[in-house]
């Protein structure tokens, strides 16, 4: 289905990032099945390749090499299309000199009409797609465990509008696509199983502009993570973990204005639990609490594994506002990712 002009300008560029501050929301939105079945809480437990977005540092702790894809419907009750969705997909390979992956991530909203005081320009479809290459490494080891160090890089190219239909509405032909750049770095302590904590900085960069408009700031943000594994055998192993993500784009202003409280008020939190049984089967579930975004309420997920394959669903329907309506077509927000582990492998 076709929407009209400017709708995608919301959905893209201040979906729920100042969290209503900063551009570039593709940056905000968490990959990873098992992550998301987990609440989001997965900083700290950061052991599938999702972690690069979550924690560079635990690349660190990957052993050999991954393959790993995530499929999603995107928010469709919001956008009403079929053809709006998110996908991520990560290499990942173990080396003498530490872990390195790269991650590609891209985002639509679909096909949307572009129409302007009444007047029909035809259709586009805005996209966003992101590069990352991360990197992470043990650092040191002692009792209490080992800490690992680790970054990424980032490049994202967002596409809104063709030049011709630009011109055509005699405005700027530069301002339909932008790029940006950015970087993560991360400190990952963990003894496991056990505890693990973890500490990042996410999305540093100097901003998105598109062609002569004003620059949006990244969203650049701060994350901290904590997860206990109290059960660990070759039957069962259980594991918790709590997430804290704090968008930190005009925080020195907001703490003038509304207070310090305001401001953590606004950190959005995670928490969440995974049991596996025999390294075979999976069950999760997670709460997300982000008030000023919106989106409060439970999810769930669970998964398979055998021999290296892993296979995930979560489901985080309900934590959107727009989803208890009750007078909306309500449709799934779901996650779907396929992975394979070569444990023994590295590639130099």
């Amino acid at each position: 289905m076709k929407r009209v002009f400017l709708i995608f300008g919301v959905l893209l560029g201040r979906l729920y990032a100042d969290s209503n501050a900063a551009g570039a929301v593709v940056l905000t939105i968490y990959p990873g099945a098992k992550a998301i079945g987990m609440g989001g809480a997965f900083s700290a437990v950061a052991d599938d390749p999702s972690t690069i977005w979550y924690n560079p540092a635990g690349l660190g702790a990957l052993k050999g090499a991954s393959i790993y894809f995530v499929h999603a419907p995107w928010l469709r009750t919001l956008v009403q299309t079929n053809d709006s969705y998110f996908e991520f997909a990560s290499l990942t390979s173990q080396t003498s000199l530490g872990t390195f992956s790269l991650a590609f991530t891209y985002l639509t909203v679909g096909e949307v009409d572009l129409v302007y005081d009444g007047v029909n320009y035809g259709s586009t479809t805005p996209f966003d797609m992101v590069f990352t290459l991360g990197y992470g490494r043990e650092l040191l080891k002692n009792n209490l465990g080992t800490l690992y160090i680790g970054g990424s890089a980032k490049v994202l190219y967002s596409f809104l509008i063709p030049r011709q239909i630009l011109i055509r509405m005699g405005d700027d032909p530069n301002s339909g696509d932008a790029w940006a750049y950015a970087v993560d770095g991360s400190v990952y302590l963990r003894k496991w199983p056990g505890y693990s904590v973890s500490l990042g900085i996410m999305n540093l960069g100097p901003g998105i502009r598109y062609g002569n408009s004003p620059a949006d700031p990244l969203p650049y943000s701060a994350r901290l993570g904590f997860a206990l594994v109290p059960v660990y055998d070759t039957i069962n192993k259980f594991q918790i973990a709590f997430d804290i993500h704090k968008v930190l784009v005009y925080i020195t202003r907001d703490i003038r204005e509304v207070g310090i409280d305001s401001v953590l008020a606004d950190a959005w939190m995670h928490i969440g639990a995974n049991y596996t049984f025999y390294n075979l089967v999976s069950f999760r579930a997670g709460y997300f609490y982000d008030k000023k975004g919106a989106r409060i309420g439970w999810t769930f997920g669970g998964g398979v594994s055998y021999k290296g394959l892993f296979i995930d669903i979560a489901d985080d329907t309900n934590i959107y506002e727009f989803n208890k309506t009750g007078d909306v077509d309500v449709k799934a927000n779901l996650r779907f990712a396929v992975g394979f582990v070569k444990n023994n492998f590295k590639l130099f």
